[in-house]
């Protein structure tokens, strides 16, 4: 394969020479009578002339000749040297030629030969490496330029006049050669350059980027595949592609005229936002632009690339948003964590977490006074070896029990005052995503001092149950005594009423009257235990309920700078109630609250179906009233007596009996009635009453 590459690297040569002087050699033979005529070349590799073609001479036996440039004597080698013509007696027997050579010659019939010189360029000599003219080695290093000997034979023999005849002929072929070599460069140049643009162009389109190439007026010249996708566009494509194009044409337009007119490097990366014509997604490109000159036109443009970094730029804004989602979770679980231990160390109960061996993993403060003491004296040191030792013997029964928490009791001692205390724990289990048990947190409770506190709780209310029952004593005494005068009212009232007639004015007033007067007999049947609470319940509605008692305390609260806000629920259910026993309850709330509000201030009434906080006694069958002030509040320490008897926080003022009261009218009704305050935000007594009445309720029928 090698042999048959260089042959035809060498056959080129002589194929253009035979085109170039076959025609004067026809002319030049016919004019003068030659036969036979060889065309020897200058081989650069080889140093060497080489047989090229015959006429009248097979071209097989022409190019076994090969005439080393090396043999000075040769009268063929130094007619290419001397550039002049010269005339071989018998070149078959002539001595300065090489047995070789004259073998050949005689096989080709070329003895009497006249030998002329062949060159492509004018007044050209071959210079050795030492820069003389006639070295052993010859330069012919200047592309474009040929070198070579013609023989012409005639069987007649050759004269002086032959040679002579040569003359005009080497002319005629040195402007035959040039003219072929300049044929050849350049056909090899249109070669070279149609390879050189071919490469390019796959090299271009080869690239995964768009590449394009623009002119000073940042006009589109020149484009690669990737970029006509999103530049060029035909009258066959779709009104949206051609539109898309357009905008990702003027886009990149006004981008490159902004870049030019900055200052920058000669290769500078910016980016772009353009249109995805097929799509329409935006699509974001990294253009790298650099400077370029076409010289032979004298040109300047700009080459851009231009790499999609659209999902890259996603994919960094996702990672960004990871980034800060996870920067969040870890600021979140710092807090909880901190919140957390915290929430343990504030945790008045002693809190222990140990390992399935019993080894304690964490504790708390509160634990860590049972079992680590802070001050390390020997007694307490002891104190805490054997609570530990309780504790772990009383841990090892707990696991006998299959359940995931477990409950006990057990004695410790308080290392600080060796005081006994009797601790409740409750043990809970925590297992992993396979079910197995990786810890055991356990959380002890003083119950020494619950039962402590039950016991003088017990107390309290049979103490409370006493004064009860001194205050029932003396309620039904007032109320005898009042029951007698308020009679005689009533009945003046109802005198008035039958004489007055029902047009007379201020009718209204009377009517009130008499309506109050009754209901404060109610209540003091009810108090003296001649009234029956099941008769009076019947169908209430709780918004007109509180709209009247509003309408009732109005002017009073006015009075002091206090308004009323009622935020009522219009599908409210009617409850089964005692109607004037929850008006008197409201009202009892509205006067403490104005009482609450020396300055001034809104009291907001709202009620709402549901039972709240309270859903799990009541479910969703139940109503609820808030009456909220922004008064004063009322103190922590006070809380928990504003529903006794003659308790009041309005010293000099009041009986302190209304709260326990209107607590009683609540219960009676099966409701619960809560309070919340904070002291300077204001009070809210909550009234949580079931629609179907309370259970002891018996309906007639």
């Amino acid at each position: 394969m090698a042999d048959v590459l260089e042959r035809a690297r060498r056959s080129a040569p002589v194929r253009d020479a035979r085109e170039a002087l076959e025609p004067l050699l026809d002319e030049l033979m016919r004019s003068l009578g030659f036969e036979r005529a060889a065309v020897l070349l200058y081989d650069d590799d080889r140093a060497a002339l080489a047989g090229g073609f015959g006429v009248g001479v097979p071209d097989a036996i022409v190019r076994e000749l090969v005439i080393p440039f090396a043999l000075p004597d040769d009268p063929i080698v130094a007619v290419l040297r001397g550039g002049l013509a010269a005339r071989i007696r018998d070149a078959t027997t002539d001595e300065r030629i090489s047995p070789a050579t004259r073998e050949i010659l005689a096989r080709a019939s070329l003895g009497p030969v006249v030998a002329a010189p062949l060159r492509s360029t004018t007044d050209l000599r071959a210079t050795g490496q030492d820069g003389k003219s006639g070295a052993a080695t010859p330069g012919w290093e200047h592309h474009g330029q040929w070198a070579g000997v013609v023989l012409l034979s005639r069987a007649a023999g050759v004269t002086q006049s032959d040679v002579d005849a040569l003359v005009p002929f080497a002319r005629q072929a040195e402007e035959a050669l040039s003219l072929q070599r300049d044929v050849e460069v350049l056909r090899e140049t249109s070669e070279a350059h149609a390879i050189e643009k071919e490469w390019l162009w796959w090299m271009v389109n080869g690239v995964g980027d768009a590449v394009l190439v623009t002119d000073s007026n940042n006009d589109m010249v020149l484009q690669n595949r990737r970029a006509e996708l999103l530049f060029r566009a035909s009258d066959e494509d779709s009104a949206g592609k051609r539109r898309a194009v357009w905008m990702n044409n003027f886009l990149f337009t006004a981008a490159l005229s902004t870049w030019n007119l900055e200052r920058a490097g000669a290769t500078t990366s910016r980016e772009v936002t353009l249109v995805d014509p097929i799509e329409g997604d935006e699509l974001i490109y990294e253009v790298i632009t650099t400077p370029a000159t076409n010289f032979r036109v004298g040109m300047r443009g700009t080459v851009s690339v231009l790499k999609n970094v659209t999902d890259i730029r996603h994919i960094g804004e996702e990672l960004a948003r990871g980034r800060q989602r996870l920067q969040s979770a870890e600021e979140e679980i710092r807090i909880e964590r901190d919140r957390l231990d915290l929430v343990l160390r504030n945790v008045p109960n002693p809190i222990i977490v140990v390992d399935n061996d019993n080894h304690i993993m964490s504790m708390n403060p509160a634990a860590e006074r049972l079992f680590k003491p802070a001050s390390a004296t020997a007694r307490a040191s002891h104190t805490a070896l054997a609570n530990d030792a309780r504790f772990t013997s009383f841990l090892a029964g707990l696991r006998l029990d299959p359940a995931m928490s477990k409950r006990g009791e057990i004695a410790l001692a308080d290392p600080r005052s060796d005081d006994r205390l009797e601790m409740e724990v409750s043990a809970t289990e925590i297992r992993d995503a396979r079910g197995a048990v990786m810890a055991i947190v356990s959380v002890m409770q003083d119950i020494g001092r619950l039962r402590e506190l039950e016991r003088r709780r017990l107390e309290q209310v049979l103490f409370d149950s006493e004064k009860l029952a001194a205050t029932g004593r003396l309620a039904a005494s007032i109320a005898h005594e009042i029951n007698n005068p308020l009679e005689a009212v009533q009945n003046a009232l109802y005198l008035l009423q039958k004489e007055l007639g029902a047009e007379a004015n201020n009718r209204q007033y009377l009517d009130i009257a008499s309506r109050e007067t009754q209901r404060m007999s109610r209540i003091l049947r009810q108090m003296l235990g001649f009234y029956r609470q099941q008769e009076a319940m019947a169908e209430t509605d709780l918004n007109a309920l509180v709209e009247e008692a509003g309408g009732l305390v109005a002017k009073r609260l006015r009075e002091r700078g206090v308004q009323i806000a009622n935020q009522l629920d219009p599908v409210l259910p009617r409850i089964r109630a005692s109607a004037d026993q929850l008006k008197q309850v409201l009202l009892n709330l509205l006067l403490n609250a104005a009482d609450s509000m020396p300055k001034g201030g809104t009291i907001t009434v709202a009620t709402q179906a549901g039972a709240g906080a309270e859903t799990e006694v009541f479910g969703r069958d139940a109503v609820q009233i808030q009456v909220r002030d922004t008064g004063a509040g009322i103190p922590d320490e006070l809380i928990a007596q504003i529903f006794e008897p003659f308790f009041s926080t309005k010293p000099g003022k009041g009986t302190g009996l209304g709260l326990w009261v209107s607590q009683g009218i609540v219960q009676s009704h099966g409701g619960t009635m809560r309070v919340r305050s904070r002291v300077g935000r204001g009070t809210t007594f909550m009234i949580t009453l079931p629609v179907q009445g309370p259970q002891s309720d018996v309906r007639a029928v």
